[in-house]
């Protein structure tokens, strides 16, 4: 899955050579850089692959987050609804806002599933965002549906999903903005940083403005004689980053090719097993196969093939037991720790005082996590470890069903 795995001899060229011109800033040294600017050239080179008129590198996936929701004017009392299962920076882009998440279930997919989020709209509900969880997109025929009979913005968080399609359109382009992640997790990596998608003009001149302390970015003057649009922030990406990035993402068919071909070679291997089901995602041929999730019966099965998997020698995951996606697990999301302008909105997710707009607990979403087993995929992997996993799926096969 890391987009490291495929480093060489080129990234390395790609950072001296940013180092050599001496021009790290995205912006700035104009009288010296010659014209070139990486990120602006990864940008465009994203931008291209994705399908969208615009992309804006970003410090991290959870600045991309972040800084399409500002440019949105999501504010105090405005609610998004997004799903119980994602990573954290999804929830804490929209508290960082002042607004409230809204966490529905989700479906067999792992993604949110459409069916929960007609009961948790109200008047004060402004977009729905969808997660793309472990590389496969989610049902945004559905979601488009839902936001259009109700005047919502779809927004996608992608972050996990570069790379993706969905009915042969990028994952990413296909909302009114979609956000990457970058980091070291992820199939392309610049080390830490984000990119931002939309085909809306207006919408990207006010990400462009924000991420960057309202900068107009006039190239043919000096940075500092550079007008401001608006106030905002720091979340610019580097210029090593931007290197990085356009080498990785001339990588990013190859890495993609490796996984699923990798993930082909385990499930050829177990054949169909009786009792035994995959995520049902709305559009397979378009996932990244960075993850290999197995469908089990119920919790205690899913238990059982965990131990003989351990016992085998190969480790994976029941997703009930991720605290690093499953909100039931945030402690510090409950416990209202969250120090910022703008005070946490609600409290614990199983408190009786809590606001009757947010499920007390995601009931569906727990039976789905409890009986799925996760493996990573690797970008390479040779017939020694794939054959190992193999064999522990297959011991947990036989003590599970």
């Amino acid at each position: 899955m890391p987009g490291f795995e495929l480093f060489d001899e080129k990234e390395i060229e790609a950072l001296a050579d940013v180092i050599r011109r001496k021009v790290v800033h995205r912006y700035s040294f104009q009288g010296v850089r010659e014209g070139i600017y990486r990120v602006s050239e990864f940008e465009q080179a994203f931008a291209k692959r994705v399908g969208t008129r615009y992309a804006l590198g970003v410090s991290s996936g959870s600045a991309a987050l972040y800084v399409g929701l500002k440019a949105l004017g999501i504010g105090p009392g405005d609610e998004i609804i997004t799903s119980a299962f994602t990573f954290i920076a999804s929830i804490e882009a929209i508290l960082e806002c002042g607004a409230v998440p809204v966490l529905g279930d989700i479906d067999e997919s792992l993604n949110l599933d459409p069916a929960s989020v007609e009961s948790l709209i109200t008047d004060r509900t402004k977009a729905i965002m969808p997660v793309h969880m472990f590389g496969a997109a989610a049902d945004m025929d559905a979601f488009r549906e839902i936001c259009d009979l109700h005047g919502l913005y779809l927004i996608e968080d992608a972050c996990q999903a570069v790379g993706a399609t969905y009915k042969g359109k990028a994952c990413g382009g296909l909302g009114i903005w979609g956000a990457f992640s970058l980091d070291p997790y992820k199939v392309i990596t610049v080390g830490e940083g984000g990119m931002i998608f939309t085909d809306d003009e207006e919408l990207y001149k006010r990400m462009e403005y924000y991420h960057d302390h309202g900068h107009l970015h006039d190239y043919s003057i000096e940075r500092g004689a550079e007008k401001k649009a608006c106030l905002g922030f720091n979340f610019r990406m580097s210029e090593l980053q931007g290197a990085l990035g356009l080498v990785q993402l001339s990588k990013l068919d190859r890495a993609i090719e490796a996984q699923k071909n990798n993930k082909k070679k385990i499930l050829d291997a177990i054949g169909d097993v009786e009792g035994l089901s995959l995520r049902d995602l709305p559009d397979r041929e378009g996932e990244i196969a960075s993850h290999l999730v197995l469908m089990l019966p119920d919790g205690d099965a899913a238990m059982r093939f965990k131990k003989a998997c351990a016992e085998a020698g190969v480790g994976c995951a029941i997703l009930s037991d991720n605290t690093w996606h499953y909100a039931k697990h945030w402690a510090t999301l409950r416990e209202g720790k969250y120090y910022s302008r703008v005070r946490c909105p609600f409290d614990c997710p199983y408190a009786e005082d809590m606001p009757l707009y947010r499920p007390v607990e995601w009931t569906q979403t727990e039976d789905i996590l409890s009986r799925s087993v996760m493996f990573g995929i690797d970008v390479v992997m040779d017939d020694a470890k794939i054959e190992k996993i193999v064999s522990g799926i297959k011991a947990g096969l036989k003590a599970a069903l």
